[in-house]
């Protein structure tokens, strides 16, 4: 007799689920859950008939999604069930290896029991899980802060116009002007003394490169000509507007610092620290999205897992070769593999990525191909690394 499991088909706020004691021995039809506790207690009755017929516990298999799966996981894991987590990828191939290709949730049970019992699956493990969260949680906020920015910077152009002439928007200079003093009218009622003063308490000047700042402040001041009064709300909006993206900066720096500690012992990270190119920041990322790195058995699982694998359309005249890569798995290290080429190409280093990017470029490929070339050759190179434990410069 087979081992039983459980079959789930993840979906948004609920799944389908099946049992099977071997995969021609389905137990009853597909029903659905909400991923709610009542709803839930019904895999914990299915987990229970399954274990009284085939005298031993079932194992629960389920098609791995963004976060749709985490609640339910974490209910199973209550029940003390084995968790194994495939790939969408694994099932849409089942399904379209059959002759009349159909796609519904409820055949999707049955087609996620087929990889289970045909395909060697790894059992799902979630120790990775808080680093990855906290890094894609970082990510979301530094997106966040950067269309605040925006916001800010519109704002900026209403309530100080061609402020950013005199200063960069982004700097210290601005960042203390514009919070201290909110209108460029309330400048006017402010001597030069007292602009150099409030610079030497919040920045980093010397008292001449202050006095020089307040100076021409104090010119942009008796120049400007405000879109809106010194009682307007935009000039409440602007502040606000600042008031949050100091507290997603503090956000990051936090979460930096977290995920610095989770991730300061982990070989992955510390092997990808002497990778040229790398930053702190892509370090961070890239650490925590690869995770367990044992699970991929070649290069090409690791490629395939990327998104950096070819597309193959092979048939008649084509031969299934120079098509487009297939984009699909983990986009954020791809992204991150290509700001590292880019990287490498700026500072004009001289190693095997960089040499292997302008071999493809003299061949005639664009600037883009060749760098996406490079970024699965990077790929390559950092899996060989993690498997055999080498730093870049030694690989």
């Amino acid at each position: 007799m087979e081992d039983p499991i459980i079959a789930c088909d993840v979906s948004k706020g609920k799944s389908h689920i099946q049992g099977f004691i071997g995969l021609s021995n389905p137990v009853g039809n597909p029903f659905v859950v909400r991923h709610l506790k009542s709803d839930l207690k019904l895999i914990k009755e299915l987990a229970k008939s399954l274990e009284k017929q085939a005298h031993k516990k079932p194992k629960f298999v389920f098609e791995f999604t963004g976060i749709y799966h985490e609640c339910i996981a974490k209910y199973i894991r209550t029940l003390g069930l084995d968790l194994y987590a495939i790939s969408p990828l694994e099932s849409a191939k089942v399904r379209k290896s059959q002759i009349r290709v159909t796609k519904t949730d409820s055949k999707d049970c049955l087609n996620i029991a087929t990889v289970y019992y045909t395909r060697c699956i790894r059992k799902f493990e979630s120790d990775n899980n808080d680093i990855k969260s906290l890094s894609r949680r970082k990510r979301d906020i530094r997106e966040e802060k950067i269309r605040q920015r925006g916001v800010y910077h519109r704002y900026l152009d209403l309530v100080w116009p061609c402020f950013d002439e005199y200063f960069d928007a982004d700097s210290k200079v601005c960042d203390i002007i514009v919070s201290t003093y909110k209108h460029p009218y309330v400048i006017k009622r402010r001597s030069v003394n007292m602009v150099t003063e409030i610079l030497l308490n919040n920045g980093r000047f010397s008292k001449n490169r202050a006095f020089d700042i307040a100076y021409k402040i104090k010119d942009y001041a008796s120049n400007c000509v405000s879109g809106v009064d010194e009682k307007s709300d935009y000039v409440n909006a602007l502040i606000s507007s600042y008031s949050k993206i100091n507290s997603l900066k503090k956000e990051i720096e936090e979460i930096n610092l977290e995920l610095d500690n989770l991730l300061r012992k982990s070989i992955v990270y510390q092997l990808l620290k002497t990778v040229p190119g790398i930053g702190a920041n892509l370090l961070i990322q890239m650490s925590a999205e690869i995770g367990d790195y044992t699970r991929f058995k070649t290069a090409k699982q690791f490629v395939a897992y990327i998104g950096l694998d070819p597309s193959i359309l092979q048939s008649g005249t084509n031969d299934g070769e120079h098509y487009s890569i297939t984009r699909k798995g983990n986009g954020i290290i791809r992204s991150c593999l290509y700001l590292a080429v880019s990287q490498m190409l700026t500072q004009k280093l001289d190693n095997q990525i960089t040499r292997f990017y302008f071999k493809k470029k003299s061949s005639g490929l664009s600037h883009k191909v060749a760098a996406v070339a490079s970024c699965r050759k990077l790929a390559c190179c950092v899996f060989g690394m993690l498997k055999n434990g080498t730093c870049f410069e030694t690989i």
